[in-house]
């Protein structure tokens, strides 16, 4: 599925929530960078949608979690090893982005 957006509408932190009937993702621009990911934490469904952006990657406000906002995999997990399952979480699907004109494209694999 195509996502189409206007490069606009972003918050202060350079981010901006496109949701629709079926999709639910999230816009993160900064320091030059830009990425579209899930809008929800792929460890306890958390909202990365506020998530913070920093220099290794992506922080899940719940869990602070960090994600590598180019292949989604997880860079840190503070969870202790103690709590098991609990701590185990699935990569972050990150989703190519493209800005044709004044819109950005975002490709989903729906």
């Amino acid at each position: 599925m195509k996502i189409e957006t206007p490069n606009d509408g972003f918050d202060s932190k350079g981010r901006k929530r496109v949701k629709g009937e079926n999709h639910d993702v999230t816009i993160f621009l900064n320091e030059g960078r830009s990425f579209a990911c899930n809008s929800a934490c792929p460890h306890k469904g958390g909202p990365l949608f506020i998530g913070r952006v920093i220099s290794r990657g992506l922080m899940c406000p719940s869990h602070h979690i960090i994600f590598d906002t180019e292949n989604g995999k997880i860079v840190e997990n503070p969870i202790p090893e103690s709590m098991g399952d609990y701590r185990k979480s699935g990569d972050l699907k990150i989703y190519p982005l493209i800005l044709e004109g004044n819109n950005f494209m975002i490709e989903t694999d729906d």
